[in-house]
C-alpha cells in the first residue's frame, strides 16, 4: 500500500510545484510591467521611506531600488511635459498608454483577479476635457471590454452626456475598479484601494480639465473624503492625495446611474451637477 501511494504523492508534489512556479512567473511578469511603466514615467528610483523600513523586514540595507531609464524606439519622438508633481514623463504617449494597459491586464493585487470576467479599461479621446469615473463595470450576461458601466447604466450615462451637449468624442470614461466582477459580486475596499494607482495614471495621461466622479467609491478615491454623495455633490473639489499637489483639475461628485435608476427623484439634483460640468468644460 505504501509503494502505491508514493507515485501519487510525487505527482501531487510536482503539480504543487508547477502551480507555485506559475504563480511566481505571473507575479514577476506583473512586476516587470509595472517597472516598465514607472521607467516610462521617468521614475528612476524608489526612496526608502520610514513606512517601507517598518514593513520591509531587512530592506534597511538595500537603499533605493534603481530601474533602467526609458528606451525610445527609433523613429519615435519622445514627449516630455510636467506632471502635476513637477516631474517629467518620458517616452512616447503611445508607449505610456500601452504600458498602462499591460499593467492593468497583468494586475493581481486583489482578490478580484481570481474570478473576474475580464478587464475593462477606459475609453475615449486621450485629451478629453471631461473625464468620467464610475465604480466598476457591472455585466450580468456575457462580457464585453467595451461595456464601461454595463447595461442600462451605460445608456443613462450617455443620455446624461448628450443632455449637456457632449458625445463620445468629447468624453473619456473609465472606472475606479478595472476588473469586471462576476455577476452579483461587488468589489471590496481592498479592490478600490489597489486600483486607485491605475486610475491616477489614467488621469495623468488624459490631463482633463474636469473630472466627474459618479458614486461614493469614485468620489472617495479622487478627493480623499468619506462623506456621502449627497454631502459632496453640487460643488467642485480639488483632486485629492496622490493626484498631484496644486493640480488644476477639479472634481464634481454626482450620483451613479445605478443609483439614479433606483432613485429617480434624485435626477433633478444630478441635472444641476451636470449643468455645472457643462459650464466648466466650456470654460465659463
Amino acid at each position: 500500500m505504501e509503494t502505491d501511494r508514493r507515485p501519487a504523492n510525487g505527482a501531487a508534489a510536482a503539480n504543487d510545484a508547477s502551480t507555485v512556479q506559475g504563480s511566481v512567473l505571473a507575479e514577476a511578469a506583473a512586476l516587470r510591467t509595472v517597472l516598465r511603466f514607472h521607467a516610462l514615467m521617468g521614475i528612476s528610483e524608489y526612496p526608502l521611506t520610514p513606512a517601507l523600513k517598518q514593513g520591509g523586514g531587512g530592506f534597511e540595507a538595500i537603499g533605493p531600488v534603481v530601474i533602467p531609464s526609458a528606451v525610445v524606439q527609433p523613429g519615435q519622438a519622445p514627449v516630455s511635459f510636467p506632471t502635476a508633481r513637477g516631474q517629467q514623463k518620458k517616452g512616447t504617449v503611445a508607449d505610456q498608454w500601452r504600458v498602462l494597459r499591460e499593467s492593468i491586464e497583468a494586475c493581481r493585487l486583489c482578490g478580484l483577479a481570481a474570478d473576474r470576467l475580464g478587464m475593462v479599461c477606459g475609453s475615449g479621446p486621450l485629451q478629453a476635457s471631461l473625464l468620467v469615473v464610475g465604480d466598476y463595470s457591472a455585466q450580468e450576461t456575457g462580457f464585453s471590454t467595451a461595456a464601461l458601466f454595463g447595461g442600462d447604466e451605460e445608456t443613462m450615462l450617455w443620455n446624461m452626456m448628450r443632455a449637456i451637449g457632449l458625445s463620445a468624442a468629447d468624453v473619456y470614461v473609465t472606472n475606479l475598479v478595472k476588473c469586471c466582477p462576476s455577476p452579483n459580486s461587488i468589489p471590496t475596499e481592498e479592490s478600490t484601494r489597489c486600483c486607485r494607482v491605475h486610475l491616477l495614471r489614467e488621469i495623468d495621461l488624459v490631463r482633463p480639465r474636469v473630472i466627474l466622479a459618479m458614486g461614493e467609491a469614485a468620489a472617495r478615491a479622487l478627493i480623499g473624503r468619506q462623506e456621502s454623495v449627497v454631502r459632496l455633490r453640487g460643488r467642485f473639489h480639488p483632486l485629492g492625495p496622490g493626484g498631484g499637489q496644486g493640480s488644476p483639475v477639479q472634481v464634481m461628485v454626482t450620483f451613479h446611474p445605478r443609483y439614479l435608476a433606483r432613485h429617480p427623484d434624485m435626477k433633478k439634483a444630478a441635472w444641476q451637477d451636470l449643468q455645472m460640468i457643462q459650464r466648466a468644460v466650456r470654460g465659463s
